[in-house]
């Protein structure tokens, strides 16, 4: 990827003129430095920037969606460190101009991808929430644009982005790669919050009204650099299934324990996190693993293995000592507090939206009905998980719709993953299909799939068995089996 990266700025760097323009510059900041003009001094810089940027985009368009898969990890880190500008916009700008760059036929797309199935169903989503513009009782259209970003617009943005220029299985391998490091480094920000401390614009995001909910029995629930604990939570659970299910490759694969430990980083990283939701996406991402495992002795061992874990965590008290353990452990309690809390809030809602079958507006719940319907009703009353904040705001037809499609993208990606044959392309997809099926149940409890940056992952893996199929049945190897042949997991 990097010889491709430098190889888009050569025609340029040959160009004399424009050497000849960059030297002009840097003696036209340098004086600027001199004289103490630091704005003046940044503009050719900044502008210089911008144009490689740009080049570089047009030449390697891929960029745009990893561009913005990085933006989405950074984003709330930027916010807390510089606060003030809306980071998420770039993200929206990225996106966009990838949808640009493939209308201009800069890089191509084939119609055969977003005629399938998957996108119709997408586009029949996307219909009903660009209606709800007309809710009467929506806050208005900005509302309607800010709050409709994170479950509609990347929605089809992130898998149209992904079936242009995801163009090859090193693609997908580079792209897990990169989420295999970005992982790592989260966690290992984790740790240095939990072992020695937080900094400065940590804390002051925390008293700024974060530490209610993140100081729980007087434990710190580490945010690492994400928006809250419990992204972060969602995010350390779907890549510990994806690092266990590649490491589960049947094959010879070199490395294999790397995953494992790598998987076993990310739930310590959920541990820390305290959150319990999350939960949910290593047993659910577990129990659709071993059925499309296709190995009769893995799915035993691998059922033997997840009920032990279940009955030591519903059924036992051992370990209670250890606060991560014990924090865990209240997810299967069926009488716990928080839970109790939710269903009393769900008994209200009922009553209260039973005259809204449209619900009431894009924007009128959470965040963004704090900031653009303060004083609501909805705005005052916590989401509390994915599916409850469609509800409040698409209301009960948009609540069963935008199940319906979960369910139906669940169906049809189960269906064409397992005509895949073995090899890292499908385990890497497969990881990414379970913990997608996971982050389904768990959006209960929180909105963990539609924030970034999982919504930049989680919207990206229809588009991506989609391809791999299509490359399949063309005739593209896509088993790449390592070097290896006999499989030492069954």
């Amino acid at each position: 990827m990097l010889k491709n990266i430098l190889s888009s700025f050569q025609p340029y760097i040959k160009k004399a003129w424009i050497v000849g323009i960059l030297v002009l510059l840097g003696f036209y900041v340098s004086e600027m430095m001199i004289q103490g003009s630091l704005f003046k001094a940044s503009l050719p810089v900044l502008f210089v920037f911008l144009l490689a940027i740009t080049v570089l985009f047009l030449n390697y368009p891929k960029l745009l969606y990893l561009s913005a898969l990085l933006v989405g990890h950074f984003m709330a880190y930027f916010g807390r460190v510089y606060p003030g500008p809306t980071y998420g916009l770039t993200i929206d700008f990225l996106l966009a101009i990838g949808f640009v760059v493939l209308l201009s036929g800069r890089a191509q797309i084939s119609f055969k991808y977003i005629k399938k199935p998957e996108f119709i169903a997408l586009y029949i989503w996307i219909l009903y929430v660009c209606l709800l513009i007309l809710n009467p009782n929506a806050p208005g259209p900005i509302a309607w644009f800010y709050a409709m970003r994170s479950y509609c617009l990347y929605l089809i943005l992130v898998p149209i982005v992904v079936c242009g220029f995801i163009t090859s299985t090193k693609d997908i391998k580079t792209l897990f790669n990169i989420l295999i490091v970005l992982s790592i480094y989260c966690t290992l920000i984790a740790l240095r919050q939990e072992f020695i401390g937080l900094y400065d614009y940590e804390m002051d995001w925390l008293n700024r009204g974060a530490m209610s909910t993140h100081f729980v029995n007087g434990r710190l629930r580490e945010f690492s650099i994400f928006t809250d604990a419990s992204n972060y939570g969602g995010y350390c659970a779907f890549m510990c299934v994806a690092a266990a299910t590649y490491g589960c490759l049947p094959n010879r694969l070199p490395g294999r324990f790397f995953y494992f430990v790598i998987a076993l980083f990310n739930f310590y990283g959920l541990m820390l996190s305290g959150s319990r939701g999350p939960v949910a996406i290593i047993g659910i991402g577990g129990i659709v693993f071993l059925m499309m495992a296709r190995r009769s002795r893995l799915t035993f061992v691998g059922s033997i293995v997840g009920l032990f874990a279940f009955v030591f965590l519903k059924f036992t008290t051992l370990l209670n000592s250890n606060y991560n353990i014990y924090r865990l452990r209240t997810a299967f309690d069926p009488n716990d507090a928080s839970l109790m809390v939710r269903k009393a809030k769900e008994e209200i809602l009922t009553r209260y939206m039973a005259d809204k079958p449209f619900g009431g507006g894009v924007g009128s719940a959470g965040n963004w009905g704090e900031r653009f319907a303060p004083g609501t009703f909805l705005a005052d009353t916590p989401t509390d998980g994915l599916f409850s904040r469609i509800w409040m705001e698409t209301g009960i037809v948009g609540l069963v719709l935008f199940i319906a499609l979960l369910i139906f993208l669940v169906i049809r990606m189960g269906y064409r993953l397992w005509s895949l044959p073995e090899g890292r392309i499908r385990q890497i997809l497969l990881g990414f299909y379970a913990g997608y099926c996971g982050l389904i149940l768990s959006s209960y409890v929180n909105e963990t799939m539609t924030q970034v940056p999982m919504s930049i992952i989680c919207y990206a893996v229809p588009a991506l068995i989609i391809v791999a199929e299509y490359w399949y049945k063309t005739g593209v190897n896509i088993e790449d089996p390592p070097s290896a042949p006999r499989p030492p997991l069954y």
